[in-house]
């Protein structure tokens, strides 16, 4: 077996964690004015009045701040790029990318040695009458499982575009633009919405017009978040097996969705 890093090498080498923690601060330190920009008397959000917001969030009537917070939510991971510099926003996304598809063929290849060898634990004897080890068996089929998993997100990765100062906010922007077609909210009012909240926080980027704002961000963002809902929903058909118990098998579709929309956000 070649000389692998193991998970937490990897995550020394590209130190993922200080990002996440970044995304986190800088959400936190821009709360108050992302409530502000979206609460701006200009801002279209505020077309959408108590009635739809009551109706959209099954929210109680004192409810009035569920809309701003709801979308406010949803652009956590985005006001972390759009306070990054072109330069910085690709740099984050390549390391990222990188850590994680690392990670991924890494413990791919582990496992896949594993399975070469299934004799382990239980090495064959002439007319040996042992009974077979039906403890390494049932580890060798959750495996095959995992395997299965990584191997769907390293053909992913592999097929990802190249990456770009815009990648992050399309990916991190799909959700948002999805919950604003599900709020009835026109293209036009997106637009301007896009617009209003890349002004306030000054976003470094060459593409502001309002027909590069869809073609460039909303259109991407959807079709990111289009393949990764269908690659979710996908999950539990793809994880099955009559050797492995119902209770094994639920938490592995469920370690499944973790690990693909952790790799996913970016």
């Amino acid at each position: 077996m070649k000389n692998l890093l193991t998970t937490n090498q990897l995550r020394e080498k590209y130190d993922p964690e200080s990002i996440l923690k970044d995304i986190d601060k800088t959400f936190e330190a821009n709360f108050e004015k992302l409530i502000s920009s979206l609460t701006h008397k200009d801002c279209p959000l505020n077309k959408y009045d108590q009635d739809i917001q009551i109706s959209f969030l099954d929210s109680e009537p004192n409810d009035s701040d569920d809309l701003v917070k709801k979308v406010a939510s949803l652009l956590k991971d985005t006001i972390y790029f759009m306070t990054l510099s072109k330069k910085d926003r690709t740099k984050v996304t390549q390391k990222m990318r990188a850590y994680y598809s690392d990670m991924v063929k890494n413990q791919l290849y582990r496992i896949e040695q594993l399975l070469d060898d299934p004799e382990i634990g239980s090495p064959k004897h002439i007319n040996d009458p042992s009974p077979k080890h039906k403890g390494m068996a049932q580890v060798f089929q959750i495996l095959t499982l995992v395997q299965s998993t990584l191997q769907l997100e390293n053909d992913y990765r592999r097929d990802l575009a190249r990456s770009g100062y815009l990648t992050g906010l399309q990916i991190s922007m799909g959700n948002f633009f999805v919950f604003l077609n599900k709020l009835g909210m026109n293209q036009k009012d997106q637009i301007t919405l896009v617009q209003h909240l890349f002004d306030d926080f000054k976003v470094d980027w060459e593409e502001g017009d309002r027909e590069n704002i869809r073609l460039s961000l909303q259109n991407p963002a959807l079709e990111y978040h289009k393949m990764t809902h269908e690659d979710l929903q996908k999950t539990s058909g793809t994880l099955f097996s009559n050797k492995v118990n119902d209770s094994i098998l639920s938490n592995l579709t469920e370690q499944a969705i973790i690990l693909k929309k952790r790799i996913r956000r970016f």
